[in-house]
C-alpha cells in the first residue's frame, strides 16, 4: 500500500507527552542546506526528510516530569513525616510540588533531543534535498526515549494526544504519590541523610545494585509480555514502534547506555530500590503470624480474665495456658514471672493481666507504628515501593497503545503525492 510524503507542520503525537494536544513538524537546517521540494508548490509547505527533527512548539514530556515530581514528591514526604498535618503544612506540600512540575516543564526543551533522535523506516530510494524523504509510516525516535508520529488528521492527532497524556499524567502521579511515601518513611526512620548514607555502605551498595537489576528486569520483562499481546499483532503501527525501540542487549553500547539510564534515574528520585525490600516479603509473612498468635494468644487470657485467684487456681484451662506458653512462647513466659528464676505453674490475677497487658502493646506497636521497622505498615509500604515502577510501566505501555489505537484511524488522503513502492 503506498504511503504519503509528509510536508511541513503535519500533526504529530509523542508516546511521552503531556500536553494534551499534537504539536506540528517543522523542517530544519540541521543537516538539509535547501528546501526546493514543496507540497503543490507552496514554499510554506516543504516536504520533510531524515534531517527535519523538530517541532514547531515543545511538547511537555513526562521524563522531566516524573524526575522532578519524584524530588519534590520525596521532600513532601520529609515534611510530612516531621510535622503534624495542618493547613500550613499542606500549603507548604502543595507549593513544593507545583514548583516541581514548573521546573519540568520551564527547563525542557524537545529541540536538543530531537535533533540527537533518528527517523526509522524512512524512504530510502527517494530523496529530497538530498536527504531522505519520510512519509506516514515513518517515526522520529527522541533521545529522551519517546516516539514521535505524524498524524495527517488532526482530529485524530487531538484524540491521540489525550489519550497518551492521560495515561501519562496517571505514571506520573503514581510516581509521585510513591515518592511521597518513600521520604515519609525515610523520615520516620531518621531521615534522608540516614537512608543515603546507608546505600553507601558495602552491604547497603550491593542491596541497591540488586535492587536496580531486579527492577530493570522486572520491567523489562513486563515490557516484552505487554508488547507481545495478540491484540495487537495486526497493528503495523504499534509493531513498527515495536521493532524501533527494541534493544539489542547483546550491543556493549546499548547495555551502557542503559546502565547509564537506570542509575541516573534512581539517584535522581532520591529512593534507590533495594534487594532488601523483597527479603521484607518473608518478614511481612512473620510479623503477620506473630500478631495472629498474640491475638489468639490474648483471647485465652481474656476468657480467663473474670475468675479470681482461686478459680484460676483450679482450673485446667489455666493451666494448659501457663504449660503451652512456657513451651511454645518463653517471651510471654518471662514477661508474667515474678522473679527470673521462678517458674510458674499456676496462673495468679497478677499474671494474667500482664500477659493481657503485654500482647496488647506488642498488637499495637507491631501492626501500627510507622516508626517501628517491624510494623506491618513500613515492610508492607516498602514492599509496595519496590514494585511501583511496574505500575508505572503498565501505564507508560498503554500510551503507547493508545498512539497505535488511533494513528490507524488516520485520514491521509488529503496528501495526493504518495510513495509508489510498497513499505
Amino acid at each position: 500500500m503506498s504511503k504519503a510524503y509528509i510536508p511541513q507542520d503535519t500533526w504529530a503525537v509523542c508516546t511521552f507527552q503531556q500536553n494534551t494536544g499534537p504539536q506540528k513538524l517543522i523542517a530544519t537546517r540541521y543537516d538539509r542546506k535547501q528546501f526546493t521540494v514543496l507540497y503543490k508548490g507552496d514554499k510554506n509547505f516543504i516536504f520533510l526528510t531524515v534531517s527535519d527533527k523538530n517541532v514547531r512548539e515543545k511538547f511537555i514530556c513526562k521524563k522531566p516530569m516524573n524526575m522532578w515530581m519524584a524530588i519534590g514528591g520525596l521532600v513532601v514526604g520529609l515534611i510530612l513525616a516531621s510535622n503534624p498535618i495542618g493547613w500550613v503544612v499542606a500549603g507548604v506540600c502543595a507549593a513544593v510540588l507545583v514548583a516541581s512540575a514548573a521546573i519540568a516543564v520551564i527547563t525542557h526543551d524537545c529541540t536538543g533531543p530531537l535533533k540527537a533522535g533518528k527517523w526509522i523506516n524512512e524512504k530510502s530510494n527517494v530523496s529530497f534535498d538530498r536527504q531522505k524523504a519520510i512519509t506516514e509510516a515513518s517515526m522520529l525516535s527522541c533521545d529522551n526515549g519517546g516516539v514521535l508520529q505524524p498524524i495527517i488528521s488532526y482530529d485524530v492527532a487531538v484524540q491521540a494526544a489525550k489519550a497518551i497524556a492521560y495515561e501519562n499524567m496517571k505514571e506520573t502521579a503514581v510516581t509521585t504519590a510513591a515518592a511521597v511515601a518513600t521520604g515519609f518513611f525515610m523520615g520516620k526512620g531518621g531521615g534522608f541523610l540516614k537512608a543515603i548514607k546507608g546505600v553507601f555502605t558495602k552491604s547497603g551498595a550491593l542491596f541497591t545494585i540488586g535492587g536496580m537489576g531486579a527492577t530493570y528486569a522486572m520491567t523489562t520483562a513486563q515490557s516484552r509480555m505487554m508488547r507481545g499481546n495478540s491484540g495487537y499483532a495486526d497493528n503495523e503501527i504499534y509493531q513498527r514502534m515495536n521493532k524501533a525501540e527494541e534493544k539489542d542487549l547483546s550491543d556493549p553500547a546499548t547495555v551502557e547506555k542503559e546502565t547509564y539510564e537506570t542509575t541516573k534515574n534512581t539517584a535522581l528520585s532520591g529512593a534507590p530500590p533495594s534487594i532488601k525490600d523483597l527479603a521484607n516479603v518473608v518478614q511481612l509473612y512473620r510479623t503477620g503470624r506473630i500478631i495472629i498468635q498474640d491475638k489468639a494468644l490474648k483471647a485465652q487470657f481474656d476468657q480467663l480474665s473474670k475468675m479470681n485467684k482461686v478459680q484460676l487456681r483450679n482450673s485446667p484451662r489455666a493451666r494448659a495456658l501457663v504449660k503451652s506458653i512456657q513451651e511454645k512462647r518463653p517471651d510471654v513466659f518471662n514477661e508474667i514471672k515474678r522473679s527470673p528464676n521462678s517458674k510458674p505453674i499456676r496462673l495468679r490475677p497478677q499474671m494474667r493481666d500482664k500477659a493481657i497487658a503485654h500482647l496488647e502493646s506488642e498488637i499495637k506497636k507491631n501492626r501500627w507504628s510507622p516508626s517501628n521497622e517491624n510494623s506491618l505498615l513500613t515492610k508492607g509500604a516498602s514492599i509496595a515501593l519496590f514494585f511501583v515502577p511496574l505500575v508505572g510501566g503498565y501505564f507508560s505501555e498503554n500510551a503507547r497503545r493508545k498512539l497505535a489505537e488511533n494513528a490507524v484511524k488516520d485520514d491521509t488522503s488529503g496528501i495526493s503525492v504518495r510513495a509508489k513502492a510498497k513499505e
